[in-house]
């Protein structure tokens, strides 16, 4: 059985649009609270000490990730038709303990699988460099070696994406369950969600198209838009000045806001649409009564 992914986005969108307040505005407000909260705490004057500034960046972490939390909530509810609003976005503060050790288990499972992986997978890449290959075999298998390290990246993700959908229903089984349950739901159906996922790809494309079109324009008055920005270093250094100045940043991730205002929703939603469609699989299966033996 395979989830019909056009049916689904279509869904997604059918139930974004009886939304109210607008799913344009939940968005926004997401990105204000998230985005937004970044840049002004940038602009508070913080000590220079590397200690301060680690500590600032675990602390933007944690909240984004609680923030993230309640997107998901928004999405879920969405798709259910429940009517939620902009509060949603703050419902994860309820539960932010669990949702930061439901995160924190599923970054050190990701971390775990993805070394052991790249160590089996070193293994041949080594015994083949050290036994003489030559230059294109060797360009080969390492090509192959980082390919399989993205590979294993995506699947680990995948693997464990519907851990918040999960924790957002059954918040009293703590963080550890969901993680558990996101395995077993996602068996056999990675392939599924990775195919949703890269649907939206098309929406990425363009604002990064975008945000480059802004940065080359600023590089373009900078008169560093040559040929030989990346051979000569004075020239490229000059050029990261210009790209991560404070007026390039924030123009070039303003004007992706349009598009991401419909982006942000529509794929949490369609998410949300995949667990609600994969609890209702599971739950066919279980209850499906099993054939007697012959």
């Amino acid at each position: 059985m395979e989830i019909d992914r056009i049916a689904l986005k279509h869904q997604a969108r059918e139930r974004m649009a009886l939304t109210d307040p607008k799913f344009w505005v939940v968005a926004l407000a997401y990105l204000a609270m998230t985005t937004g909260v970044s840049w002004l705490v940038s602009l508070i004057p913080l000590p220079e000490t590397q200690g301060v500034q680690i500590f600032v960046q675990i602390l933007l972490s944690l909240y984004g990730t609680v923030v993230r939390f309640g997107l998901c909530l928004w999405a879920l509810w969405t798709y259910r038709q429940l009517d939620p609003d902009v509060n949603s976005l703050m419902q994860g503060f309820s539960v932010s303990g669990r949702v930061i050790l439901m995160e924190l288990g599923i970054f050190v499972r990701v971390l775990g699988w993805y070394f052991l992986v790249a160590f089996l997978l070193a293994m041949p890449v080594f015994i083949l460099l050290i036994g003489g290959a030559g230059a294109g075999s060797g360009m080969f298998t390492l090509l192959v070696f980082f390919a399989g390290l993205i590979a294993t990246l995506i699947v680990l993700q995948l693997r464990y994406a519907l851990a918040p959908y999960l924790l957002a229903d059954r918040p009293d089984d703590g963080p550890t369950a969901p993680i558990l349950r996101s395995v077993q739901l996602m068996q056999g159906w990675k392939w599924d969600l990775f195919k949703l996922e890269f649907s939206f790809l098309g929406y990425e494309l363009v604002n990064g198209a975008l945000s480059l079109a802004v940065i080359g324009f600023f590089l373009s008055q900078a008169g560093l838009l040559t040929s030989g920005i990346f051979t000569d270093d004075v020239l490229f250094s000059q050029a990261l000045e210009v790209i991560y100045s404070a007026p390039v940043v924030i123009l070039s991730t303003l004007v992706t806001i349009p598009v991401s205002l419909w982006l942000i929703p529509y794929r949490e939603t369609a998410r949300a649409g995949f667990y609600d469609a994969r609890l209702l699989a599971a739950s066919d299966q279980m209850d499906r009564p099993e054939m007697p033996p012959l």
